[in-house]
């Protein structure tokens, strides 16, 4: 598959390695151009054992670019990942305002796409994100949840030494969403994935 990873961080870079190195092309997608620069280079963005060899190894390939363009990211691709920080506040809440910022992104790239997109969320969010980044999609981008698009939500449960490991063999794989071929999707998104 063609797959667009917002967030280049931990969780994204990790992703961005472990996706193309199971054969999908990925597409990294930040607002930081030294990350961006950085995967266009062969380079990871984090440092996280066999990361480095797995990125180099797939950008090689041809699996692996990136780049600062939204819509660019979402016109080629066919289902993208949110994997921006969520950090806490200085109540111990989580800051939604990045996940949020990428769903506006996401539907002002999808205003012109005709064909269905998907849009999984492995940040770490809260209940009830999941239906404020479907409406924030519909109103910047003039589609319809599960006519046009399906948000899943996929949290992570990466440790950082660790990371790519839990990656292909996690105790669990969490999908949830509304839409039976999201299901479908997934399955074929984590074929290599030993859960």
């Amino acid at each position: 598959m063609k797959i667009a990873i917002f967030g280049l961080g931990y969780v994204g870079c990790v992703s961005t390695g472990c996706l193309a190195n199971s054969g999908h092309e990925v597409i990294g997608v930040d607002v930081n151009e030294e990350k961006v620069r950085l995967i266009n280079s062969g380079k990871s963005t984090i440092v996280e054992k066999d990361i480095d060899e797995i990125i180099h190894r797939n950008h090689a390939n041809g699996l692996i670019t990136a780049t600062t363009h939204a819509e660019w990211a979402v016109d080629h691709s066919e289902l993208c990942f949110i994997c921006v920080g969520t950090p806490s506040t200085e109540h111990g809440q989580l800051n939604l305002d990045y996940v949020f910022d990428t769903a506006k992104s996401i539907g002002m790239s999808l205003k012109s796409r005709n064909q269905f997109y998907w849009i999984a969320i492995r940040s770490t969010v809260s209940p009830g994100t999941n239906e404020k980044v479907c409406a924030i999609i519909e109103d910047y981008s003039g589609k319809f949840r599960n006519k046009d698009f399906s948000v899943i939500s996929n949290p992570e449960f990466l440790r950082e030494g660790s990371a790519v490991m839990d990656y292909y063999n996690p105790a669990i794989t969490v999908v949830g969403t509304d839409n039976n071929g999201s299901l479908e999707v997934m399955k074929e998104v984590y074929h290599s994935v030993n859960a």
